[in-house]
Parts: structure tokens; C-alpha cells; sequence
């Protein structure tokens, strides 16, 4: 007996239950944020937004920055617009780096690169900056916490003559 009353609560628990109406909150915009600095730690003492810094030698050639869409995909190729921030940037561009200034998300994608070429300076010693700044579009804002990240480029030093 105690086993049928057991199993016909159970019953009675998983029915009722199940009849629930869950009106659980959506959001329906959308944002856009560099993957490094989501994954990466922030460097210590950055002003707010806090970004990570990603250290690469000047013979790296080219650097894929990888921008998420987070939202629904669009249905039409997506143009996003990043900027060079001179605060936080010593890298000079055309002698340290080249950078378009925009990125597609293709339609029906959630994913992109940032391309920024680094260009090979010798071994002249030391390192530059360069931070870069997701600006989004008209539809599509950067992410607040996620904008933001800093590429380092090294040059080895000169060798003893």
C-alpha cells in the first residue's frame, strides 16, 4: 500500500509540474566583443573597460583578432567598425602595423576576425602598443565590458656589432 501511495504522489507531483507556465525573460538585442577579451585575463591597472594584452613579435606577420556577435544571427552580412585609441597605443601605423578599421560578420554567423598586420621593423629592440576598440554599427553596439584589446609588439634588440 505504501508503495502505491508513493508512486501515485510521484505522479501527482510530475503532473502538476509539468503544467507550468515558465515566462522566463528574452533578451532580443545585440552585442559585439573581441573573444581575447572575454577568455583573457585583464592587465592590471587598464581604466574601465579593463583589457587584456596579447604580446606578439614583430614577425608574427598577421594577427586574427576574433570578434563574437552575441545575439541572434542577422540574415545580411554584418559591417563592424573598430578604431586604433591613441590612449594606450605607441605602435605607429604604417611602420609597426597596418589596419583596415572594419570587419564582415557574414549573414547567418556569429563569428569574424579583426585582421591587423604587423609589420616586420628589425631587430631594432624594445616594444609598441596598439589598442583596439570594437565602435559596432547602427544596429549592433560593442560591448561594454568586451570592447577593448591590446596587442604588444615586440622587436628583438639589435645584435653586438
Amino acid at each position: 500500500m505504501k508503495k502505491i501511495l508513493s508512486l501515485l504522489s510521484l505522479a501527482l507531483v510530475l503532473a502538476f509540474s509539468s503544467c507550468i507556465e515558465q515566462n522566463y525573460p528574452t533578451w532580443s538585442g545585440a552585442v559585439v566583443e573581441f573573444q581575447d577579451a572575454v577568455v583573457r585575463t585583464p592587465l592590471a591597472g587598464t581604466s574601465n573597460p579593463a583589457y587584456p594584452r596579447i604580446t606578439v613579435a614583430n614577425t608574427v606577420g598577421t594577427v586574427n583578432l576574433q570578434v563574437n556577435l552575441v545575439g541572434a544571427q542577422r540574415t545580411s552580412d554584418e559591417t563592424i567598425a573598430f578604431k586604433i585609441v591613441p590612449d594606450g597605443t605607441t605602435a605607429v601605423a604604417g611602420t609597426d602595423f597596418s589596419v583596415s578599421g572594419s570587419l564582415v560578420i557574414p549573414a547567418n554567423s556569429s563569428t569574424a576576425n579583426a585582421v591587423v598586420t604587423i609589420l616586420n621593423t628589425g631587430a631594432i629592440g624594445g616594444s609598441v602598443d596598439l589598442l583596439l576598440e570594437l565602435d559596432g554599427n547602427a544596429q549592433i553596439a560593442p560591448s561594454e565590458n568586451y570592447k577593448r584589446v591590446q596587442l604588444r609588439i615586440t622587436r628583438p634588440a639589435a645584435p653586438d656589432s
